[in-house]
C-alpha cells in the first residue's frame, strides 16, 4: 500500500507541475500568436518558456532527483525538442485544415504528449523506477 501510495503521490505531483507548465505555455503561446502571428513559431517559443520552469520543478519537487544536472537535462531537452516539433507540426496542420481556435487544438495534442512524457521522464530521464 506504501508503494502505491507512493507512485499515486508522484503522479498527482507531475500533474500539478504539468498544469502550471502548461497554463505558462498556453498564456505564452497566445501571446505569441498575437505578436508573431505563427502558430509554428508560437508553439516553439512558449514551449522553450514552460519547459524550463517544468524541468526545474520535475527534477526537484516531482521525481526529487539527486543527480548531476547535466546529464538529466540534456535527456529532458532532447525530449522537449523533439516533443516541441510534433507539437507544432500537429497543431499547424490540425489549423489549417480544420481552421478552428489553434489553442482549441493544442489542447488535446498536449494532452497526448503529456501521458507518454510522464513516462518517459519517470523511467529514462530522472530515474525514478519505482
Amino acid at each position: 500500500m506504501k508503494k502505491w501510495l507512493k507512485k499515486y503521490i508522484v503522479f498527482l505531483k507531475y500533474i500539478s507541475v504539468s498544469i502550471i507548465s502548461f497554463l505558462i505555455d498556453i498564456l505564452f503561446f497566445n501571446l505569441f500568436i498575437f505578436i508573431i502571428k505563427s502558430v509554428f513559431y508560437a508553439t516553439i517559443l512558449a514551449r522553450i518558456i514552460s519547459s524550463f520552469i517544468n524541468f526545474l520543478l520535475n527534477k526537484n519537487a516531482v521525481f526529487q532527483n539527486k543527480g548531476k544536472n547535466k546529464l538529466a537535462i540534456i535527456k529532458y531537452y532532447m525530449l522537449v525538442v523533439f516533443q516541441m516539433f510534433v507539437s507544432a507540426f500537429v497543431v499547424d496542420k490540425l489549423y489549417s485544415i480544420l481552421k478552428i481556435n489553434a489553442t482549441l487544438i493544442k489542447i488535446p495534442v498536449e494532452l497526448l504528449l503529456f501521458i507518454c512524457n510522464y513516462f518517459i521522464q519517470k523511467i529514462l530521464i530522472f530515474k525514478n523506477r519505482d
